[in-house]
């Protein structure tokens, strides 16, 4: 997995940590670590990551790897959706636009759904997903 550096160096910083009700976690550092520059080539790093906080407040930011390709693998697509896969998962996927209203959605998410089945049935009994 590639990851690239994001911060100048390993590095602690005291901080105050507001986590509220709706998810959102705000770090802020404390007056005295003012002033220090911390982010790589820039004066913002935007992360996509994993936050994982225990019920004591500790908190892990794990940021998932870059350019390391798609989670999914595609397997089979319909007009309006696809069947795709994780290393755990066969996901099925179906996408329609509100303005097609609630007769057409109908018609075609029956068409559709027939086309996934029938993609299925040419699987392998056998098959390991």
């Amino acid at each position: 997995m590639k990851h690239n550096n994001v911060f100048i160096d390993n590095l602690q910083m005291e901080t105050q940590t507001v986590f509220t009700e709706n998810g959102n976690i705000n770090i802020y550092p404390c007056s005295f670590e003012m002033g220090r520059h911390i982010v790589r080539g820039s004066d913002q790093a935007s992360q996509k990551g994993r936050m994982v906080t225990d019920d004591n407040g500790t908190s892990r930011f794990t940021p998932y790897a870059k350019d390391s390709g798609s989670r999914y693998t595609q397997l089979f697509r319909t007009a309006h959706g696809e069947v795709k896969e994780t290393r755990d998962s066969v996901i099925f996927q179906l996408r329609f636009h509100k303005r097609l209203g609630k007769a057409l959605i109908e018609a075609l998410y029956n068409e559709e759904t027939s086309e996934q089945a029938a993609f299925i049935k040419t699987r392998r009994t056998e098959t390991q997903w």
